[in-house]
């Protein structure tokens, strides 16, 4: 499943900032406004990936005290968009 098409009514899906299309890493506005990071494995078209809530395909929301280490951890890595990365990473500091 594409992590673009995996927007449920919690995280609004605003970058995707890793994507191998096996797992992916996104920003976006959690529950109520709070900007997070999402992460998931995205499945395949017959499979909506994990996490999934009854069915859904739902984003795993990141700690907040691992954003910056995470982010810089997957910054240059093969399938990261190093420009949105640098983006999110400038917005949190």
């Amino acid at each position: 499943m594409n992590p673009e098409e995996v927007n449920p009514g919690n995280f609004k899906v605003e970058k995707i900032l890793y994507n191998d299309n096996d797992f992916s890493v996104a920003y976006g506005i959690w529950d109520g406004g709070e900007k997070r990071i999402g992460l998931r494995w995205n499945g395949s078209k017959k499979n909506a990936g994990y996490p999934k809530t009854f069915g859904n395909p739902m984003w795993f929301i990141f700690t907040e005290n691992l954003n910056i280490e995470f982010l810089k951890a997957i910054l240059n890595k093969k399938n990261s968009d190093n420009p949105k990365i640098i983006e999110v990473l400038t917005e949190i500091l």
